[in-house]
């Protein structure tokens, strides 16, 4: 049976391993909470004519009904980064630099493709973010509790 992320056993067994997480601040008696964060993205082309295209990445909180999340109007989908094509120059280059271009191209784009999204993900879970995911963040809310 579907349901939501928030009622799967793996996020029963995260809440509990967050509840004994340490802490920056041993006196801390703020309640602990797991921010279930979903990524996604798909190429995008960007005009009507050519082949000009982009891969967003696009974030929201699964802690959110499913109902509610994937409302267009909820405004509870974010815009976190885009993933940038790789340059034209790029094949030529490679056509050049790499002896076996002719007959293994695909896997030769294919790697360069996967380097890519690599880097976007290690500039995106920064030291900041590895350090929050550890010791967790203290987030004011719009009702001013934190």
């Amino acid at each position: 049976m579907y349901s939501e992320l928030y009622d799967s056993d793996v996020f029963y067994d995260e809440h509990n391993n967050v509840q004994r997480a340490p802490s920056n601040d041993r006196t801390c008696k703020r309640e602990k909470v797991v921010a279930a964060l979903m990524f996604w993205s798909d190429a995008t082309h960007l005009a009507t004519f050519g082949t000009a295209k982009m891969w967003p990445v696009y974030m929201h909180f699964s802690n959110l009904s499913k109902y509610i999340r994937l409302k267009p109007s909820s405004g509870a989908t974010k815009h976190v980064a885009f993933i940038p094509p790789l340059p034209d120059v790029l094949q030529d280059q490679l056509k050049m630099f790499h002896p076996k271009w002719d007959t293994q191209q695909k896997a030769i784009l294919t790697h360069c493709h996967r380097e890519l999204m690599h880097t976007v993900w290690r500039t995106l879970l920064d030291e900041d973010f590895i350090h929050m995911h550890t010791y967790g963040k203290v987030v004011r809310c719009h009702d001013g509790i934190e």
